[in-house]
């Protein structure tokens, strides 16, 4: 009797550890997400360069009242690899330098979301500027990406609304 006592404890102790509660889908998310903040970390960022065009048009009047610009470009950039840049740039007024947003997709189709902040121009023919862009996001690993890039830009004007332009810079990324 003593021994189906010990044998059952065992068997109904045995039970009681096998099991556990179930966590639901949004515990897990959740934990992933603190993981994620959690794992954040700060990293130089580097562009060597960026080759790329740029072309200004006129703005349509509504959302962007007085003129636009679009400029594309490629190059290899620390933690993107290969990647590809588009910058939108609308003004209300010809002396506003507006509202400037910038993509930059990396090699696996991460993107990486900002706005410049500041701008200085340095030289002329060919025009040569430095400004300000600060990361405030993106998706896949950059979702809560934040971070200051330093870049300085160089543009070949082939006519008064279209051109070259050589983009280099650094600065960090927290992601």
């Amino acid at each position: 009797m003593k021994n189906r006592f010990v044998i059952l404890s065992l068997l109904a102790a045995t039970l009681f550890a096998c099991t556990s509660d179930s966590m639901s889908n949004d515990d897990l998310d959740l934990m992933n997400q603190e993981v994620k903040l959690k794992a954040a970390v700060e990293r130089p960022f580097k562009i060597k360069k960026i080759e790329g065009t740029y072309s200004f048009f006129p703005g349509d009047g509504e959302s962007c009242a007085a003129l636009a610009l679009n400029a594309i470009g490629e190059g290899t950039i620390t933690h993107l690899g290969r990647s590809t840049m588009l910058e939108e740039w609308c003004s209300e007024n010809p002396g506003d330098l507006g509202i400037r947003s910038i993509t930059i997709t990396a090699a696996n189709g991460d993107e990486l979301r900002g706005y410049h902040s500041s701008i200085e121009f340095i030289g002329a023919n060919p025009t040569v500027f430095v400004e300000t862009l600060n990361f405030d996001g993106g998706s896949g690993r950059f979702e809560n990406a934040t971070g200051v890039f330093i870049e300085t830009v160089i543009v070949f004007e082939d006519s008064p609304s279209s051109g070259t332009f050589i983009m280099s810079g650094e600065g960090t990324i927290t992601y």
